[in-house]
């Protein structure tokens, strides 16, 4: 499940794992519905995921071929539906001077049919609650998805072969409220895209195996990196600013570059989260961009009767690190979440925890 937040009153909008989208008006306090003038989204279900985008009130959801987006902190969703599973890697362009606060141009992976055309335009639209579902037939569910597996098959064995699924960028221009799409390369069968939150213009993509960058918003594309370090199959880029970048990778420690992707080293001092097991940990950065947190779980520690859950904390961009697990009890990790200078911890069915002033 994943959360979203509004300033102010502090809206949480979290996806509920195994239950539906459950909403909390007041920080996590307590926990209430949708009103019946309210254009809740409950038609999401169980599963599936989300962002917000800084302070600003937008917000957006995705599950199997549904999209959603609100533009005041959660109260009031638009739902559209995609030809096939939107929702990976979702990120947005920053305002001017912002790390946080959307300019309005957001970006997500879909996958979907080779054949459906690109820059088709697909307009979300409000409903009310209990307004009957749209048909549809999932697609490689997000929940499900296995982020060890290969890319897809390429777009052009796709086509070749009647329609199998490849990779899409969907682009809107509002909040995620509309998007058009048009087919990544076909040697770019992206897995998650990240926004540099210090560029209006730079987009970066990777797949298991590849990274790569756009300077216009997804028009054009680099060819995959070679640069030296870059080894070892990638899960997720953090973009700090257009010099220092994180990349997490399945089973191994991360990788840090501070000269703009040309070279890369380890965080060696993470060795200790790998040393017994390969897990594939997550990773947040504050919105100040000064706090780096990896978070997740070693599921192999369970038969070891060891404590499996990760949350490490950096100041100096991965030099050293501290251990912030003291008080956790939950075993089963999900996202982190920054607002402000608090961390939350979704869990995949046993709450939501916080850290306040996680970041001094």
């Amino acid at each position: 499940m994943r959360c979203v937040f509004r300033r102010k009153s502090r809206n949480i909008v979290s996806n509920i794992w195994d239950w539906d989208v459950a909403v909390s008006w007041t920080d996590g306090k307590s926990w209430q519905s949708w009103t019946k003038d309210e254009k809740d989204p409950s038609s999401c279900g169980e599963g599936g995921g989300g962002s917000a985008m800084g302070t600003s009130g937008q917000a957006v959801m995705f599950h199997h071929s549904n999209w959603y987006a609100s533009n005041d902190g959660g109260h009031n969703w638009v739902r559209g539906t995609a030809p096939g599973t939107p929702g990976g890697g979702f990120d947005y362009i920053r305002v001017a001077g912002s790390r946080t606060e959307p300019a309005g141009t957001c970006f997500s992976v879909l996958d979907a049919p080779a054949d459906i055309g690109n820059s088709t335009y697909a307009q979300g639209r409000s409903y009310t609650k209990g307004e009957e579902e749209e048909a549809y037939t999932p697609i490689n569910d997000v929940d499900e998805a296995d982020e060890d597996e290969d890319a897809p098959l390429s777009v052009e064995t796709a086509e070749e072969e009647g329609g199998g699924n490849v990779k899409w960028l969907m682009t809107s221009t509002d909040f995620g409220n509309n998007y058009t799409w048009v087919k990544m390369p076909a040697d770019l069968q992206a897995t998650s895209l990240t926004a540099d939150p210090t560029s209006a213009t730079d987009l970066w993509a990777i797949t298991p195996s590849c990274l790569s960058q756009s300077t216009n918003l997804g028009k054009d594309w680099s060819p995959c990196m070679t640069a030296t370090g870059l080894t070892g199959r990638f899960s997720k880029l953090i973009i700090k600013d257009s010099s220092t970048m994180f990349m997490l990778r399945n089973g191994a420690v991360p990788l840090r570059t501070t000269d703009g992707a040309k070279t890369w080293t380890e965080l060696t001092k993470t060795a200790p989260l790998f040393a017994n097991g390969s897990p594939t940990l997550d990773g947040s950065l504050s919105w100040s961009g000064k706090t780096l947190v990896l978070h997740g779980v070693d599921l192999s520690a369970i038969s070891r009767g060891a404590y499996g859950t990760t949350v490490w904390k950096s100041g100096d961009d991965g030099e050293t690190w501290e251990d912030e697990t003291g008080d956790l009890v939950t075993i089963s990790p999900g996202p982190g979440v920054w607002y402000e200078k608090d961390f939350y911890f979704v869990t995949r069915g046993e709450g939501i925890c916080v850290k306040r002033d996680f970041e001094k």
